[in-house]
């Protein structure tokens, strides 16, 4: 009778996870992430800013990747509470920068130094892994140009 139940019990189980909690975050996952999720009936997308550093004082080549990324909502509504950017991938071609994320005081907004030599005048993919408690949702931003500063 256990063997039975065993089947009807791990369909039981997978049924009852939600899309969003569950996620492996492999690189098919993460290249399909949407563009916006909705936490708490308020619509979520990414914001990034993608730029390499070629001013006088920069090294020969310029500096490494720097990205500013937030997540944002409608100008009218708040943020939700609680959730906060916990993992952070940018992909260009077939390379993938996972950063550590530096300690900040805004949940919802990163910023990074020192990346990749990638571009400019690429364009690169950011995705974020948002979290509250034990719920989950991935968000991506595609093709964010890799601008320059002089």
């Amino acid at each position: 009778m256990r063997i039975l139940l065993l089947p009807f019990v791990f369909a039981v189980l997978s049924a009852g996870c939600c899309s969003h909690c569950c996620r492996r975050d492999g690189p098919s996952e993460l290249s399909s992430a949407p563009e916006s999720v909705v936490v708490d009936g308020r619509p979520l997308w990414l914001e990034a800013d993608l730029w390499r550093d070629f001013q006088p004082m920069a090294p020969p080549g310029g500096q490494g990747l720097k990205a500013a990324v937030r997540v944002v909502t409608d100008p009218d509504l708040p943020l939700p509470s609680g959730v906060a950017i916990e993992r952070l991938w940018l992909f260009y071609s077939k390379e993938q920068w996972r950063p550590a994320l530096p300690d900040r005081a805004e949940p919802l907004v990163v910023q990074l130094a020192d990346g990749p030599k990638w571009g400019p005048g690429v364009d690169a993919d950011v995705v974020v892994r948002l979290k509250r408690g034990k719920d989950t949702w991935l968000l991506r931003a595609a093709g964010r140009p890799i601008k320059r500063t002089d």
